[in-house]
This record gives structure tokens, C-alpha cells and sequence, in this order.
């Protein structure tokens, strides 16, 4: 734990002000942004069913 994280103890509401950035449950300051926010994976599957001729048939 840091020591900026053992001044502000955290309530479950992080919600930043819009105006000051600040988080409106604990107060804590705005804080640097990430350089990777999230990865994104996507599944491929390449291997597909043949499509029926039957119009009532997904796929």
C-alpha cells in the first residue's frame, strides 16, 4: 500500500467529480491514466456449420 492510499480509505463509491476529478466517496485525487487501459480478446472460431437450406433454420 502506498502512501497516498493510506490517506484516503475507500467507501465503495468511486465516482469522480466532474468538475475537480476528485472521487466523491473518499476523496482521493485525480489519478494518472494507465498507458494499457484494457485488452481486448476476441474468440475466433473458424470452423462454421454448413448453412441449412431451411429458412427457419439459424445459422
Amino acid at each position: 500500500m502506498s502512501d497516498s492510499e493510506a490517506l484516503y480509505q475507500c467507501v465503495g463509491i468511486c465516482m469522480a467529480d466532474p468538475d475537480s476529478g476528485y472521487c466523491l466517496g473518499c476523496g482521493r485525487p485525480p489519478m494518472d491514466s494507465p498507458i494499457v487501459v484494457a485488452e481486448v480478446v476476441v474468440a475466433v472460431n473458424p470452423e462454421k456449420p454448413p448453412k441449412s437450406g431451411d429458412p427457419d433454420t439459424p445459422g
